[in-house]
């Protein structure tokens, strides 16, 4: 494991944009030549890059070589409108007025991740996807948008936002059922997936996660040889992620990128 100081040490996020305009965060590898490249997410984007617990795969593996990227997801950082509530409240608000808060996102994915690749930053052959709770949500979607994304470490994740007390009232709107994590499962299978979470996690429903991670191992035994699909089941209260769990995610990461 590496060391905290180190860690601190090395993670300066740097603001960049695309030709395209997006804009977003990074902690190059200083290499100098295309590094695999992790897209982190959890809240905006240079954000995530700095707060504990939610970049700590991320500091482990930029210590190894590993670019360290991310951008704001929905509703947080500058993608927050003026007169809308923020964040998850902020989803919701947009599914309610029929808006797909996933799409976008993935575009943006998508752009930074040519432009690192062109720009000769990032390895096209090894980018992964990782992210806590609602960043996990976006992870993954991040990964079915994107075939260049070959796995993705997920903490205590968001798998489907009806189980989010933000869209109470929502259950029969048809894009919500759409935006669930459940029906990527056919676009992601063959991608390797770590999944930790608590047992007793009411928060973002540990059983829809379980649900969500069965049906990736079903369907990844289509693929020869069957691909990784790692989940963990622990005993913690609540909603929650340690470090212990990053600790464990960053060596599996650097085992299969």
């Amino acid at each position: 494991m590496c060391q905290d100081a180190n860690l601190e040490s090395k993670m300066e996020p740097v603001r960049e944009k695309t030709a395209m305009g997006t804009a977003y965060a990074m902690v190059p590898s200083n290499t100098g030549k295309p590094a695999p490249t992790l897209l982190l997410f959890a809240m905006a984007g240079a954000d995530t890059l700095i707060t504990e617990p939610y970049c700590r795969v991320g500091r482990l593996l930029h210590v190894l070589g590993w670019n360290v990227a991310s951008l704001d997801i929905p509703c947080h950082g500058a993608d927050c409108r003026a007169g809308e509530p923020p964040e998850l409240d902020g989803w919701a608000a947009r599914t309610a007025a029929a808006e797909d808060i996933v799409a976008p996102f993935q575009r943006r994915v998508n752009d930074m991740v040519a432009h690192l690749v062109a720009k000769g930053v990032a390895d096209p052959a090894r980018i992964a996807a990782a992210g806590t709770s609602r960043g996990g949500f976006m992870a993954f979607h991040a990964a079915a948008g994107n075939p260049c994304i070959r796995a993705v470490a997920a903490f205590a994740p968001v798998t489907d936002v009806q189980a989010l007390s933000e869209f109470a009232g929502q259950e029969a709107n048809p894009l919500i059922k759409r935006l669930a994590l459940i029906n990527t499962v056919d676009t992601l299978a063959g991608r390797a997936v770590w999944i930790i979470i608590g047992n007793a996690d009411d928060r973002v429903d540990t059983g829809k996660a379980m649900d969500f991670a069965c049906a990736l191992a079903t369907a990844g035994k289509r693929h020869q040889p069957a691909c990784d699909v790692t989940v963990r089941v622990v005993p913690t209260p609540g909603h929650t992620s340690c470090a212990q769990w990053h600790d464990d995610a960053a060596a599996w990461l650097r085992s299969l990128i």
